[in-house]
């Protein structure tokens, strides 16, 4: 299966817009309403992560697809679906969450050795809020989170790109970036392969960082971040965000500032990944 721009469009128009705690508390919870019919539609377990913050009891949105021979053993495709106030979100984050969701439709109907996990987080706009809670749970509950795929940012193109200083990439803006720390460095040789196996023409640029990323923290701006702190393998994949992208937290961060060829041609990418990452489990036929 592959993924079909037509859908990721249909995805964008339904979550583009203001979603926020604050000022379109309403929309956050139809945005997370949302995910959640998309991940049942798909065939996926989908369940809701509650945790308090604000005042408001806010909501993680779990579809889950479990293993069959290593259940306990998990694999996160994550993407957050909150915005800062006033601002549309298209890039930041819906381009992710509907390559997100994609994705779970794509793998949904697959079977794996490992349990496969797909995860709307809200809040983290606001201190990582969503996925803060569900990874020191996770770590309490010592569960086995092999790779965390934290989706952050991934369908904008430019023909201009920042790089930062002593960084060594593309200088044109038609790349996805992978960002791993020093634990995760195999969860980044896993996208490249992938990326490179299922989209050959889609350009990757990956880097790993030591420290969890503290000594260059603009490599922490996102939900991998969490689960970094906690121990577990985690990364980053984006389009690189404000080092692009004019429109980042802005009123102008609108579905048609989007590319839609790239963005979908991501979604193969990160759905290549995750699969490989699951392990497709394997039929035994019978003796004789």
């Amino acid at each position: 299966m592959t993924p079909s721009e037509s859908r990721i469009r249909r995805d964008l128009t339904a979550l583009v817009g203001p979603r926020d705690p604050y000022a379109n508390l309403q929309a956050l919870n139809a945005a997370a309403a949302y995910v959640a019919e998309q991940f049942q539609a798909a065939g996926l377990m989908v369940s809701e992560d509650a945790f308090p913050a604000k005042g408001w009891l806010f909501r993680n949105i779990v579809g889950t697809s479990a293993g069959t021979s290593t259940p306990q053993e998990e694999v996160l495709v994550v993407a957050h679906y909150d915005t800062k106030p006033g601002t549309p979100g298209a890039d930041d984050n819906a381009s992710a969450v509907a390559a997100m969701i994609e994705a779970a439709r794509m793998l949904a109907p697959m079977r794996f050795q490992r349990t496969l996990r797909f995860v709307g987080f809200t809040l983290e706009e606001y201190g990582y809020l969503g996925s803060r809670h569900f990874a020191r749970q996770a770590k309490r509950e010592r569960r086995e989170i092999v790779g965390v795929l934290g989706l952050e940012m991934v369908g904008f193109t430019s023909r201009r790109q920042r790089l930062l200083p002593d960084i060594r990439a593309r200088k044109t803006g038609d790349f996805i970036g992978v960002v791993g720390n020093r634990k995760s460095r195999m969860l980044v040789e896993a996208f490249v392969e992938s990326a490179r196996e299922a989209v050959p023409s889609l350009p990757v640029e990956s880097l790993v960082v030591g420290w969890n990323g503290y000594l260059l923290p603009i490599v922490r701006l996102s939900d991998h971040a969490p689960f970094w702190d906690a121990g577990f393998p985690a990364v980053m994949i984006t389009d690189t965000a404000f080092l692009r992208n004019p429109h980042y937290h802005s009123v102008s961060d609108t579905l048609d500032t989007l590319d839609l060829p790239f963005l979908t041609q991501v979604t193969a990418a990160i759905a290549a990944t995750a699969a490989h990452l699951a392990r497709p489990a394997t039929t035994s036929l019978p003796a004789g």
